[in-house]
């Protein structure tokens, strides 16, 4: 099986799905599958970039745009001879497609031109973000583009269960779910350090952690609301530390608070360390389509305080391995978070039950039903085209 993928993010953009798609790439790999990705190009240089480890994959990068909302993304639009000549040469067996726009649009169109089976892939709730960034006025253009874009599909797959009921009932049609699995022997427990603490400017205090995109639509509002509580209420006695950047990062800068520490994007074994050395993660986000850092938090040890709305549902269960409160509650989400630093048992309760969700999800079976929908697309098309040559 050859496989020809088309995103308009990839490494290094570091998100849940250049994460998700560097580990596909990693199995296929494992599983002797020929891919190829079509995505943007970051920086200056080729639009190629050689696979150096087992000549299985190659990566072909093209020039795009920075946009002000996500200053990190790149949008690319290819010219379609190019995407076609580079793609014949490929030969794939099977296109799938994991973003809407741009490079995406050019592989649902390659696809549909050559007769290849389609899968495409719905990883972020678009028109809930608009009113982040008030561009409410977009939104029936944006749902009437999606709507279409995706009725090309032979399969949409959806990281939830959430996600799978929001678009039934949008009447999207060919529904199934790719779900997210978690490395747990990347993310556990074992990686808490006295030093990380040291450094992060925990001292013997509590510490909150946030790990994501910092922008309006991860609620982040709400977290300095519950911080400015926290603070009132027990001055001196917690931290707040936020890994990740993004255009709401000045806003926290001047939120006025001395016991905030921001780190950055880490990853690998600093993002390891900084998960397990907290205790507690802070998730407000009610945007999220799956919501891969409060599963890695779970694997690290933390009990989750979140939202109960979005895809984090699939595997956050109040009261069991997290506390969650209704989206834009910021009175029981702060409570929410008192509660935690303030029952130890309650904690630990939270923790052990979230370590056996995340030993739960493992990467290699979530894959392995991936192929097994890619190969009865595959199959579905080679009956077809016997059919039309007997």
């Amino acid at each position: 099986m050859r496989i020809a993928y088309f995103t308009d993010t990839f490494t290094p953009e570091i998100n849940g799905v250049t994460n998700t798609l560097t580990k596909l790439s990693r199995y296929l790999e494992t599983m002797s599958i020929q891919h190829v990705f079509f995505t943007s190009n970051y920086s200056t240089g080729g639009v190629e970039e050689p696979d150096v480890l087992t000549g299985l994959k190659r990566v072909h990068r093209f020039p795009g745009i920075r946009l002000s909302i996500s200053p990190e993304s790149c949008l690319a639009f290819p010219k379609t001879r190019v995407i076609n000549d580079l793609c014949d040469r490929f030969t794939p067996d099977l296109v799938h497609v994991t973003t809407e726009f741009g490079i995406g649009y050019r592989g649902m169109k390659y696809a549909v031109s050559r007769g290849v089976p389609l899968i495409m892939s719905s990883h972020t709730d678009f028109c809930k973000y608009l009113k982040y960034h008030n561009l409410n006025a977009f939104e029936p253009a944006v749902e009437k583009y999606l709507k279409w874009f995706y009725s090309f599909s032979d399969k949409t797959l959806v990281p939830s269960k959430n996600t799978l009921e929001r678009l039934k009932l949008k009447d999207y049609k060919n529904l199934g779910i790719w779900s997210r699995g978690i490395d747990t022997g990347k993310f556990n427990a074992g990686f808490r350090s006295t030093e990380v603490r040291n450094g992060l400017r925990t001292g013997d205090k509590f510490a909150f952690l946030y790990v994501g995109r910092l922008s309006p639509e991860k609620g982040l509002d709400m977290l300095l609301h519950a911080i400015g509580e926290i603070n009132r209420r027990y001055p001196g006695k917690a931290v707040f530390v936020f890994t990740g950047d993004g255009p709401h990062a000045d806003n926290i800068r001047q939120s006025g608070f001395s016991n905030i520490t921001m780190t950055g994007f880490k990853q690998e074994r600093e993002l390891s360390e900084i998960y397990a050395s907290c205790d507690c993660f802070a998730f407000p986000s009610g945007t999220e389509t799956f919501g891969n850092t409060p599963l890695e938090a779970i694997a690290s040890g933390l009990p989750v305080v979140g939202v109960a709305n979005g895809g984090v549902t699939d595997f956050l269960t109040h009261n069991y391995n997290s506390l969650l409160s209704a989206d834009g509650d910021k009175e029981a989400f702060t409570q929410n978070l008192v509660n935690i630093m303030e029952n130890q048992k309650l904690r630990n309760e939270l923790s052990k039950n979230g370590i056996k969700t995340a030993l739960s999800r493992d990467w290699d079976e979530i894959f392995d039903a991936l192929l097994e929908d890619y190969r009865a697309l595959t199959d579905k098309n080679a009956s077809a085209i016997w059919k039309r040559v007997s």
